[in-house]
C-alpha cells in the first residue's frame, strides 16, 4: 500500500515541484549545514527577543479586549517558535 501511495504521489506531485524545488535545492546544498541551522536559530531567538523586550506592549497587544496574562501576544508567540527552535537544536 505504502509503495502505491508513493508512486501515486511521484506521479502526480514530481513533475510540479521538482521545477520548484530542485533550483533551490541547487541554490542551498553548498552551504555547510551547521551554520544553516546555527542562522535559523538565530533567527527564531532573535525574533523571540524582539517582540518580547523591544517591541512595546501596546503595540504588540493593541486592541486586546482580555487583559489577563495568558492573553498576551508576546508569551503566545515565543509558546509557538519553541517547538522549531527545539527541532532545529534536536537535529543540530
Amino acid at each position: 500500500m505504502e509503495a502505491r501511495i508513493e508512486a501515486f504521489c511521484t506521479a502526480v506531485f514530481y513533475p510540479f515541484l521538482s521545477r520548484i524545488f530542485h533550483p533551490i535545492n541547487d541554490l542551498l546544498s553548498p552551504i555547510y549545514q551547521p551554520w544553516a541551522t546555527i542562522t535559523a536559530i538565530t533567527f527564531f531567538v532573535g525574533t523571540m527577543l524582539w517582540i518580547c523586550l523591544i517591541l512595546k506592549e501596546s503595540y504588540v497587544n493593541e486592541g486586546r479586549p482580555n487583559k489577563r496574562w495568558y492573553s498576551d501576544l508576546r508569551l503566545w508567540t515565543v509558546l509557538s517558535m519553541l517547538p522549531h527552535v527545539f527541532v532545529y537544536f534536536y537535529f543540530y
